[in-house]
């Protein structure tokens, strides 16, 4: 069951993922082709390239959370025994959980304070820009707490590294 619920939402993270990067990839073409083809750029395509590029950000945090390959300093830990390695990832994850729980509630409250501000040129809510926060708080907690369980798992020797 486990499985099922890690793929399902790993397809919908690549998914979101790839759809920010071609919303990324059409505003910024588009604005190259308006301004030097047509001589008369658009007004909201740099902005639309600004929002999904937030997007794009805030959910490949979410995938470096998912292959573990965030920013680590390893010179140290590798020179580590492997229970003190462990340890060491263990507290990682923790730390990254709590920044996630941070993102949620923080995220949210944000979110709902702009939720009637509309962005200048796309006249949108500015609650779909800084949903990114949360949206990327939840799936890093999942992740996180996901490598959590595998490293305590490797701690305790129930599972080779």
């Amino acid at each position: 069951m486990l499985e099922r619920v890690k793929k399902a939402v790993e397809r919908l993270l690549h998914f979101m993922v790839s759809a920010a990067f071609l919303v990324l990839i059409f505003a910024c073409v588009l604005q190259v082709f308006t301004r030097f083809v047509l001589n008369n750029s658009l007004s909201w395509t740099e902005e639309l390239a600004r929002y999904a590029f937030i997007w794009a950000n805030f959910l490949g945090a979410a995938i470096c959370t998912q292959k573990e390959t965030h920013a680590t300093v390893t010179a140290v830990t590798d020179l580590l025994p492997r229970r003190a390695g462990a340890a060491t990832k263990i507290l990682a994850n923790v730390v990254i959980i709590l920044v996630a729980l941070v993102l949620i509630g923080y995220g949210f409250k944000v979110a709902s304070a702009v939720r009637l501000q509309l962005s200048p040129a796309l006249r949108i809510s500015m609650a779909l820009v800084y949903g990114a926060a949360p949206v990327c708080g939840v799936f890093v907690l999942f992740y996180a707490a996901l490598n959590l369980a595998a490293q305590v798992k490797r701690f305790r020797g129930e599972e080779t590294v």
